[in-house]
């Protein structure tokens, strides 16, 4: 499978190594002004969810992408106490949820 994004983190206090992606972004089949592209999240090699992002600008299919990883990292991290290898960031920093992605850019 090919990655438009792919990024693999590794965790501090387990052996769990969690890797995201978004696949190519393609033209949707029904519209020729709207986009689509897969979200994957995997822990260990295995892929625990998918999420097709439909219907959207370029623009929000990775909006919505970085909303969804930010959410399955935060989850897992609060129910599972799992700390993540953030290379000194912290959340917010790493996957900012609380920007909007105009301003992510123009950092």
């Amino acid at each position: 499978m090919k990655f438009l994004i792919h990024e693999t983190l590794r965790t501090l206090n387990t052996d769990d190594v969690f890797e995201f992606g978004l696949t190519e972004i393609s033209k949707s089949p029904e519209h020729d002004d709207l986009f689509e592209a897969e979200a994957i999240f995997i822990r260990n090699t295995k892929v625990t969810s998918k999420l097709k992002l439909t219907h959207l600008s370029e623009f929000n299919v990775v909006l919505s992408f970085i909303t969804y990883i930010g959410s399955k990292l935060r989850g897992i991290a609060k129910d599972n106490l799992v700390e993540f290898d953030l290379n000194g960031l912290t959340f917010d920093q790493y996957i900012p949820m609380s920007k909007k992605l105009r301003e992510i850019w123009d950092e």
